[in-house]
């Protein structure tokens, strides 16, 4: 994020379904909606850019009818990244501030992080965001905030998130294309935090995914601190291909079905409940009963959940539970199988609304575009932090003696 104070954000949300872009003004500190637009994606598969003129085009023309719409430039954006094969690592590093216990500046945290983030990584990696996992002073863990505290010592702990470069790279350039600079490139997941958990349940301990098209992002939290992150390759759109495979009908289509009548087991739908297909070219319309339907979806979808079960373990304990976010998680029947499946409470999630944004982006899809704005909002937030009362004094005792 620049150092200076916008005038807003925009949130681009580069999907392998859709594209949104979200616009909010700021005034005064405090942000307001300002305008949305959402399409049809064109050139992305799996959260990845598979036909750059195309997604190019797409976000040109997103991005013109937003300003049209909120008679704003979009020049800037924060840009999601839900593929890219992302993987994390932990790392700590530590420094001597003083013989004596001395207040801790801004600086000793931003050159301890940096220590931290000092990981050999494979060339077709990159690091896209370094988290604090834990401040460690004189020996003393578990602090999340060590600006003004007093040590002799400072240790970070941080978990970085890492990407296959190439993929991130392209989705930037794709932005570049259609006449955008990107502010900040951010794990959709790790956005959509922002704007669906709290801060008890993080200290609890809790999995928010991130159900998408074309994959499903994960994040877990213990203690408050990011634990792991990764991303399943199976999202939405896998369930409307079986369907439309099973029933022998167009994407289109299986994705009115699926959303309309899916549910991921037969036992959800009634024995005499039938659904009517269209015909296709030459063919006559049919109906088909339910069950069908969900049985195409219900073995894709117990796949999904025994690799979501896989990566909920990796944290042990979540005393709160399991998050669900993304378009995907409205899937009829999906919650339940993955509260059966590994024994957690489990709830689909609304974004925290923003001032004057209309209700129906208060959708578990729109997750990340409202969460980017508030990660964006905190980060200003801490750039332009107030002095301690510490530094005032200095800064009296400087006068005082010149």
């Amino acid at each position: 994020m620049s150092a200076a104070p916008p005038n807003g954000f925009t949130v681009l949300d580069l999907g392998t379904a859709r594209t949104t872009l979200l616009q909010v003004s700021l005034r005064d500190g405090m942000m307001r909606y300002a305008g949305h637009v959402t399409v049809a994606s064109q050139g992305m598969r799996k959260g990845t850019v598979v036909s750059l003129p195309a997604v190019a085009e797409r976000v040109r023309a997103a991005a013109a009818a937003l300003e049209q719409r909120s008679g704003a430039p979009v020049e800037r954006v924060l840009l999601s990244l839900t593929g890219a094969q992302v993987r994390g690592v932990t790392s700590q590093a530590g420094v001597a501030l003083t013989s004596r216990s001395r207040e801790i500046t801004r600086e000793d945290a931003r050159r301890v992080l940096d220590l931290a983030r000092s990981i050999t990584l494979p060339e077709d990696r990159q690091i896209l965001h370094v988290v604090p996992q834990e401040f460690v002073l004189d020996r003393q863990g578990g602090v999340q905030e060590p600006v003004g505290m007093l040590a002799s010592r400072l240790e970070a702990r941080i978990y970085a998130i890492t990407v296959a470069g190439a993929a991130k790279d392209n989705l930037v350039l794709a932005a570049n294309h259609a006449g955008l600079e990107v502010e900040e490139i951010i794990f959709a997941p790790l956005a959509a935090a922002e704007a669906c958990l709290s801060a008890e349940e993080r200290h609890a301990g809790v999995a928010l995914l991130d159900m998408g098209a074309g994959t499903t992002g994960v994040l877990l939290y213990a203690q408050g601190g990011l634990a792991h992150a990764g991303v399943v390759p199976i999202g939405g759109d896998h369930f409307t291909n079986d369907i439309a495979a099973g029933l022998g009908t167009p994407a289109a289509e299986a994705e009115r079905i699926k959303c309309d009548y899916g549910a991921v087991a037969a036992s959800f739908a009634g024995e005499t409940s039938t659904i009517a297909l269209p015909g296709v070219g030459d063919l006559p319309a049919r109906s088909l009963p339910r069950r069908r339907l969900c049985e195409c979806i219900e073995a894709r979808a117990r796949e999904l959940v025994r690799m979501l079960q896989a990566e909920v373990g990796k944290a042990g304990a979540l005393g709160g539970g399991i998050v669900v976010v993304g378009g995907g998680g409205r899937l009829q029947g999906l919650r339940e199988m993955l509260a059966a499946s590994t024994g957690m409470p489990v709830r689909v999630a609304q974004p925290a609304p923003l001032d004057g944004m209309p209700a129906l982006l208060a959708e578990p899809e729109y997750a990340f575009a409202c969460g980017a704005c508030y990660y964006a909002h905190r980060l200003l937030a801490r750039q332009q932090h107030p002095p301690t009362m510490w530094e005032k004094l200095k800064a009296k005792f400087a006068e005082l003696s010149d």
